[in-house]
């Protein structure tokens, strides 16, 4: 695709120490079929040899700008890509993995036909040498092939950030962002923060954006290649940085007054307490009385507890841990917790699952 009088495209690509699979991932941004690109690659801190791989690229691809900068994580990665971006248009891109051959073309296409703010693809699954093609969430209610706006948007859809309801795609990547709704999102909120843990960026920075578009749009086509793998398996030792998000996702619906994300929110708080408690247990991190003021210090000292008091006094019935955390019974929690661990963590699938991951990361 010729690139006259095309509008220009920021990829912005956070990178830490990924040498193993940056020379894939530049080569799917620098072989696009759509040639209008501005390619911010931000080297965040690298130890490995992964600026010098930039680095020769950049002398062959002069659409490659590079942020050097010292470590402080891909939330600010991520922002000072945004910062050097001058693009019509913003992609995000993560360094271990690529960008179908046509993905820009593709999203590109749909604003030009649609005039949208935001377009999301489909994507790939890559674990190792086996690719899963055209990869759909079922469980996604977000339709392809129709604009949704405002005020349907932000009605209908925006209870996604609240717990886990699938009704939009939470990642960052495999969409295209018009630039000005991400600079207008950046100037009137906290669009990134440093205190989200690895697992949550995405997350963050689409419900803080979320409320600013205008309409999106999902294309059925595959536009992004993941990576399958990581640290999500096995004690995760983020998980209490977690409790962050739901302070701010509180603050969210408050501020909105999005009364229906009230419930999913209160209902994922409850399945967090109780999986982060069950695998201190399950992995002997601590011992009965630290999990249990875990548990005291987290029901005890935040107000979200008052809140989901409330939640509970509506319900028709209560489950098991329902009733515990409801009556404050910490040593009912933990057995509770003690025996949902060993459900968790000690099934075959579990294990199975872990070992994969294991071998494809």
């Amino acid at each position: 695709m010729k690139s006259d009088s095309l509008p220009l495209v920021s990829i912005i690509v956070p990178l830490y120490n990924q040498e193993r699979y940056l020379r894939a991932c530049l080569r799917s941004v620098c072989r696009q079929t759509y040639k209008n690109l501005e390619i911010i690659i931000v080297n965040d801190g690298s130890t490995d040899r992964s600026l010098q791989i930039v680095h020769d690229w950049a002398s062959r691809d002069e659409r490659i700008k590079i942020v050097d900068k010292e470590n402080e994580g891909l939330a600010y990665a991520r922002r000072d890509g945004l910062l050097a971006a001058t693009g019509d248009f913003v992609s995000f891109l993560d360094s271990d993995d690529m960008m179908t051959h046509r993905s820009i073309e593709l999203m590109m296409s749909a604003v030009k036909n649609n005039g949208v703010d935001l377009v999301m693809g489909m994507y790939d699954n890559v674990a190792g040498n086996i690719t899963t093609h055209r990869k759909v969430d079922k469980l996604c209610l977000f339709p392809c092939g129709r604009v949704i706006s405002q005020p349907e948007l932000f009605d209908k859809y925006y209870v996604n950030f609240f717990g886990s309801i699938r009704m939009f795609p939470i990642n960052a990547w495999g969409k295209l962002y018009r630039k000005r709704i991400l600079d207008k999102a950046y100037r009137e909120t906290e669009l990134f923060s440093p205190n989200i843990p690895f697992m949550g960026e995405d997350l963050y920075l689409n419900m803080k954006v979320f409320p600013f578009l205008n309409s999106a749009y999902r294309i059925d086509a595959s536009v992004y290649k993941y990576r399958y793998g990581g640290g999500t398996f096995g004690f995760n030792k983020d998980y209490p940085m977690m409790s962050f998000l739901f302070d701010r996702r509180l603050e969210l619906l408050d501020n909105y007054n999005y009364t229906q994300g009230y419930v999913p929110l209160f209902e994922q708080y409850e399945a967090f307490l109780y999986h982060h408690a069950s695998q201190l247990i399950y992995f002997k991190k601590s011992n009965k009385q630290e999990v249990i003021s875990f548990l005291r210090q987290e029901l005890e000292n935040r107000n979200i507890l008052h809140r989901i008091k409330e939640f509970f006094a509506q319900k028709d019935s209560l489950s098991e841990g329902d009733r515990l955390l409801l009556n404050m019974d910490y040593e009912g929690m933990y057995s509770y917790c003690e025996a949902l661990g060993k459900t968790i963590f000690g099934s075959l699938k579990y294990k199975v699952i872990g070992l994969l991951v294991k071998a494809f990361s």
